[in-house]
């Protein structure tokens, strides 16, 4: 299969997922209450919420910058929290596109090499983001386990223990190639070397390439920092869920906390293992299930709820992504679709 097949049975995909999901949450809606409910929303929550969104970026921005500390001297945190941005903007058009041309926009402004850069979003990605989703998945699933049996009943333990599976694996594998080296290059010549020479010289060339950028985890005096700020990350995502159900009537009712906030945060962050483009449908789908269900809100107030905090998000991400893209392409030329970023990360 050629690039071009690659990426049309990619858009296939993508567009069967929102399609699919987009129906799930628009079935049996009254779109002239939903509309209602948006314009009768009260946007003064969700204004006082967008600070706290800008200050979660800006924490990811910072823990990026603890992370290449060990490596990269006097990283920028202006250059980091533009690329971050940017990248968030990237992944709401191009699915998972930011997360190529964020270490792209980085390594060129403060010109370290790209593959430290990319070394150290593998290890933020599968390492700190991956162990608190974890935390967050396991603490939903062991104190609200009634609740996602109710919501998603076909949902199981073992869906459950499939999904810590894989992202513990991930987490080990790069403990290993951080740690052990030889042990990594004795299991490429095992696992790949027998079977393919050129593949095991590709692949042993980017552990070695990876290891650099994996320094932080053998710097335990960042470990409390690194953990500080990947909980600030995290609240300062899950706040605004909570902030926001005051713009609506069903709060006054139901008087929702922000243990239920947690439980519909976890819920839509499943959204973003997807391939929809900013977990569009899916997680509008799955907010609107969950509170359907869970808490006997109306669907169109659900639907509601989750279109505007998805929204807003969106949009601040792409007013601030898109002014630091306009900047940073003034200064040099960015990849301006997935062919050109892949060329540009893959060398």
């Amino acid at each position: 299969m050629n690039i071009r097949a690659k990426h049309i049975f990619r858009i296939m995909i993508t567009l069967a997922i929102v399609i699919g999901s987009s129906y799930i949450a628009l079935r049996n809606i009254n779109l002239d209450i939903l509309i209602s409910t948006l314009l009768n929303a009260r946007y003064e929550w969700v204004v006082l919420s967008i600070p706290v969104m800008l200050v979660s970026h800006w924490l990811r921005a910072l823990r990026w910058k603890t992370m290449l500390s060990p490596v990269v001297e006097r990283p920028s945190i202006l250059n980091m929290f533009s690329a971050v941005m940017i990248g968030y903007a990237v992944n709401n058009v191009i699915p998972k596109g930011g997360e190529l041309m964020r270490p792209i926009i980085y390594a060129r402004r403060d010109k370290v090499p790209l593959s430290t850069v990319m070394a150290s979003m593998i290890v933020e990605r599968f390492f700190f983001d991956a162990i608190m989703v974890l935390l967050f998945i396991a603490g939903v699933f062991i104190f609200q386990r009634a609740d996602i049996e109710q919501a998603f009943p076909w949902f199981s333990w073992g869906q459950m223990l499939s999904v810590i599976g894989i992202l513990s694996s991930i987490i080990i594998l790069i403990l290993i190639i951080a740690f052990f080296p030889a042990l990594t290059d004795w299991l490429l010549k095992v696992t790949i070397r027998p079977f393919s020479r050129n593949l095991y010289e590709r692949v042993h060339k980017l552990t070695d390439t990876f290891e650099h950028g994996f320094e932080v985890i053998k710097t335990p005096s960042q470990y409390l920092r690194l953990t500080l700020e990947s909980f600030g990350i995290w609240l300062g995502y899950l706040f605004p869920m909570w902030i926001m159900m005051y713009s609506f009537d069903f709060q006054s009712r139901l008087n929702l906390d922000i243990i239920d906030a947690t439980f519909l945060f976890s819920v839509g962050t499943l959204s973003q293992f997807t391939p929809a483009p900013g977990g569009i449908g899916v997680y509008h789908s799955l907010i609107q299930t969950s509170m359907v269900r869970i808490f006997g809100i109306m669907p169109e107030e659900a639907l509601a709820y989750a279109t505007l905090t998805h929204g807003i998000n969106l949009i601040v991400c792409f007013i601030i992504g898109g002014a630091f893209f306009i900047y940073e392409n003034r200064i040099e030329p960015l990849p301006k679709d997935l062919d050109e970023i892949e060329k540009e990360t893959l060398g």
